[in-house]
């Protein structure tokens, strides 16, 4: 891996080019596809369950990078994308609920 500024992600802060809004799946294959839907999409790395794309929406930089499954993956994508600047995070895939009276679809 080369000379990143977050340890996990392997990206650094110039690889945003100023980003500050990020798209988090949980499942590495939906990155690419997620970041085909938008302009210039560039591979940024991949380690484990994280894979970065960088792309642009609206002539914006946006980060299309997944977290893996769980909480505490998540946690580490989540802050080290916050680390290097990312200020808005919108979490696209799927989730379950453990409080029986939650069911899918609810939220």
């Amino acid at each position: 891996m080369s000379k990143s500024d977050v340890f996990h992600l392997g990206l650094t802060k110039n690889d945003l080019q100023g980003a500050q809004l990020a798209i988090v799946p949980g499942d590495p294959e939906r990155v690419e596809k997620l970041a085909a839907l938008m302009d210039k999409p560039v591979k940024l790395a991949s380690h484990r369950e994280f894979t970065s794309w960088r792309a642009e929406l609206d002539g914006k930089a946006v980060i299309v990078c997944s977290t893996g499954i769980g909480g505490p993956s998540t946690s580490i994508a989540v802050e080290e994308l916050a680390q290097l600047g990312i200020r808005t995070f919108l979490r696209i895939g799927t989730a379950g609920a453990i409080q029986p009276p939650i069911n899918v679809g609810d939220v």
